[in-house]
């Protein structure tokens, strides 16, 4: 090959290595004027903030296009660019996060990809109703309470056939477990009530199922009286001379005239019984049916069921409020009387 011609190929060859090079520089310092000017925040105030939901099935084009009607971004272009170059198209989840302007759109991405979604702290009391519960929920923006406490008094519509305990009526009451939840927002009823009654089975697995095979009592009844005892004590160490009271009633066929029970089907909200309330033909008055209702009446902690399982040993069979949130003890229906007077009854 003539001397000319390799001359010429190597000035072309050295021209091609060095427009790759210089084109491969310009290349990165536009890629890195892109992420530079695409990662800023739209806003430097960090106190705006918003709660955006990202639906299932959203892709990337709709996800950025959500982020800025929501104005949390100002291009939705440049960030699903950001995401391509990201890899993360397949990696962002649905759920309600709390996001800011003021987040760098990479931020955001990494929120997204990790599903970092907003929660909402509730604490369910001990002693809680369903209806309670439903409005307390309400209250924080997470249910609906009317559809709450239609689906939670009928599990059959949460858990259809394959409910996880031995029911013996349809509602889940007593078995939304009182505990400090943080749920996602997003949620609906149904998962809500699944996530309680899910704490409610592991809670009762590990420390309430064990000590059944020495009871004479079923998960249920077990439940339906620690309800009671939840909703009759405010000294914690009264559960179990409260658990002892009524299980010696029962063992000798004496009604519980347990007064919760009958506030559980007044229709008035007071805090004492009247004698009119005693009337009341429902199975839940333990003045006028023996034995236990036919379910727990509120949420009991765990606590009141240990206390059931393990009560004291007494031979006691009556109680009364001496106003201070303690009861006083009785062996015998004349010494109830005597307590009663006492503490003006």
């Amino acid at each position: 090959m003539p001397d000319n011609v390799q001359k010429t190929i190597k000035r072309t060859d050295n021209g091609l290595v060095r427009f790759l090079f210089f084109g491969l520089i310009i290349g990165c310092a536009l890629l890195g004027v892109f992420f530079i000017t695409a990662n800023q925040p739209l806003s430097k105030d960090d106190l705006v903030t918003a709660v955006v939901r990202i639906e299932p099935g959203m892709g990337t084009r709709q996800i950025a296009q959500t982020l800025q009607s929501e104005g949390i971004i100002g291009s939705a272009t440049l960030f699903e660019l950001l995401v391509k170059l990201e890899r993360a198209e397949h990696q962002l989840k649905a759920g309600a996060y709390l996001l800011s302007p003021a987040m760098r759109p990479l931020e955001i991405i990494d929120h997204i990809r990790s599903g970092r979604v907003r929660t909402v702290r509730i604490v369910i009391p001990e002693g809680f109703e369903i209806k309670q519960i439903a409005a307390l929920l309400a209250d924080r923006g997470l249910v609906d309470a009317e559809r709450f406490r239609e689906l939670a008094f009928n599990a059959h519509l949460v858990f259809g056939e394959e409910l996880p305990f031995d029911l013996p009526i349809a509602s889940l009451e007593g078995y939304l477990f009182p505990d400090t939840y943080f749920f996602v927002e997003g949620l609906n009823e149904e998962e809500i009530i699944r996530q309680m009654v899910g704490r409610f089975r592991q809670v009762v697995e590990n420390s309430v199922i064990p000590l059944l095979a020495e009871s004479d009592l079923t998960l249920h009844q077990v439940v339906t009286l620690a309800s009671i005892v939840e909703r009759e004590i405010m000294a914690d160490e009264e559960r179990p001379l409260v658990a002892s009271v009524y299980l010696n009633r029962l063992a000798v066929d004496m009604p519980l005239q347990a007064d919760p029970t009958v506030r559980y089907v007044t229709e008035e909200e007071r805090p004492v019984v009247l004698y009119r309330d005693l009337e009341i033909d429902s199975p839940y008055n333990t003045y006028r049916y023996r034995g236990l209702p036919p379910g727990p009446i509120a949420s009991p902690g765990l606590a009141s069921m240990l206390a059931v399982l393990k009560p004291a040993e007494t031979d006691y069979y009556y109680f009364v409020s001496r106003r201070d949130g303690t009861h006083e003890f009785s062996r015998t229906y004349d010494e109830h009387l005597s307590a009663r007077r006492k503490y003006g009854y």
